[in-house]
C-alpha cells in the first residue's frame, strides 16, 4: 500500500512538472516570437505591419505568421533547455542561456529573412514588382509567395540555429 502511495505521489509531481515545463515552454516561446516580429517590423521601414493588421490586410497577416513560424523553428530546441534550467532553479543559467541562445537564433532569423526578403525584392524590383508595395496593397498571392520564401529559408536555418544551440549549451556547462 505504501509503494502505491508513493508511486502515485510520483506521477502527481510528475504530472505537476510537465504542466510547469508546458507554461514556461509557451511563455518563453510567446516571448521569442513577439521579440522577432518586433525586430523584424523596426527593420522594414517601408511597411507599418501593425497599421496593415489593423486595417485587415491578409498578406501582411500571412508573411508575419511565416516569419513567426520560422522563429519557432529557430528556437525549438533552445526553449526546452531554458526551461529545464528554470525548473532546476537555476535562474542565473537559464537568464544567460535565454539571452545568448534565443537572443542569437531569433537575430539569425530575423535579420536573414530581412536580408533574403530585401534582396527578393531588389531583384523582383527589375521585373516591376515591389513586394513591399504589394503586401501594402494587399496582393494575398505575394503575401503567400513571400511566406513560402520565408519558412523555406526558415527550415534551411534550423539545423545551424540548432548548432549554434548545443555549442553555447555545451560552452557554459564547461
Amino acid at each position: 500500500m505504501n509503494n502505491i502511495i508513493q508511486h502515485m505521489s510520483m506521477q502527481a509531481i510528475d504530472i505537476f512538472a510537465s504542466i510547469v515545463y508546458t507554461a514556461l515552454s509557451a511563455f518563453i516561446a510567446i516571448l521569442a516570437v513577439y521579440i522577432g516580429l518586433l525586430a523584424f517590423t523596426r527593420l522594414t521601414k517601408n511597411i507599418d505591419e501593425t497599421k496593415e493588421l489593423k486595417n485587415g490586410n491578409i498578406a501582411v497577416g500571412v508573411t508575419l505568421a511565416a516569419l513567426a513560424v520560422v522563429i519557432g523553428l529557430v528556437t525549438v530546441k533552445s526553449i526546452p533547455i531554458i526551461t529545464t534550467e528554470l525548473l532546476r532553479g537555476n535562474i542565473v543559467n537559464a537568464i544567460v542561456l535565454g539571452v545568448i541562445q534565443l537572443g542569437t537564433n531569433i537575430l539569425i532569423a530575423v535579420f536573414t529573412q530581412f536580408v533574403v526578403i530585401g534582396i527578393f525584392n531588389e531583384l523582383t524590383k527589375k521585373k516591376g514588382l515591389n513586394q513591399f508595395e504589394e503586401l501594402k496593397n494587399r496582393n494575398i498571392a505575394i503575401g503567400v509567395g513571400l511566406a513560402g520564401i520565408i519558412i523555406m529559408i526558415g527550415l534551411i536555418l534550423q539545423p545551424s540555429s540548432e548548432l549554434i544551440t548545443n555549442t553555447i549549451t555545451d560552452a557554459l556547462k564547461q
